[in-house]
């Protein structure tokens, strides 16, 4: 995972991504993921505990319009990630209390947890950019995010 792209597709990214509260945000991300076959619907509800106990311990709003909820789970067996891009911004408390424009939810097998802690920073780092960022949020298809992250 040296990159952005290898976690997004076609199916994994929602653009003028809705929502009230910072529950109902992982709740709508994680439904997607069961919608598009990425995770089994009788495992919705424990990956959906398990990303509300993390962020109870600390949110992942990570600042700049940024968040990755994430957790570590024995339930998956391969990374599973979702994007979702609103353009309003959502509530999140975020460290630095601004509303959240951009979400990667990145659901980790427990025994792989050290080799994605990578990933996350990757998706920092990527995200570290203004310009990119305000791009994304105008993104509308994995065509535009595809070119705004290319490597160059």
């Amino acid at each position: 995972m040296n990159h952005l792209l290898d976690i997004l597709n076609e199916n994994n990214i929602l653009f003028d991504f809705q929502a009230t509260s910072k529950d109902e945000v992982i709740q709508k991300m994680v439904d997607h993921m069961v919608t598009i076959g990425q995770l089994e619907s009788s495992k919705r509800s424990d990956v959906v505990d398990a990303l509300l106990h993390r962020e109870k311990s600390m949110s992942t709003g990570i600042g700049s319009g940024v968040a990755i909820p994430h957790c570590s789970v024995s339930i998956v067996e391969d990374l599973k990630s979702i994007m979702a891009i609103s353009r309003e911004g959502i509530e999140f408390e975020s460290i630095d209390s601004k509303p959240v424009h951009i979400f990667i939810l990145l659901v980790v097998p427990k025994a792989k947890f050290q080799e994605h802690i990578k990933t996350l920073a990757m998706i920092a780092k990527t995200l570290n950019q203004p310009e990119e960022r305000e791009k994304i949020v105008s993104a509308k298809s994995l065509e535009e995010i595809k070119n705004i992250l290319a490597i160059g």
